[in-house]
């Protein structure tokens, strides 16, 4: 509904255009910047996770290596 408002008003050439598709850029870049910021935490998460698990299996080895001894 507000797309086709939006589209409606900016085919008009009202005075709120430069308003509007200014505000409309704002939400382009917000969007932008929000899906490259899901990407850059997605990277860290992963990385985190491949931390916290080889520490553990150095953990288990250390573990089973004493209880050979």
């Amino acid at each position: 509904m507000i797309t086709g408002w939006t589209s409606i008003i900016l085919l008009s050439n009202t005075t709120f255009n430069l308003e509007i598709k200014e505000l409309i850029s704002k939400m382009y870049l917000n969007q932008k910047n929000f899906i490259v910021n899901v990407k850059d935490l997605s990277i860290l998460l992963v990385k985190d996770a491949n931390e916290r698990f080889s520490e553990k299996n150095l953990d288990i080895i250390r573990f089973n290596n004493e209880k050979s001894n």
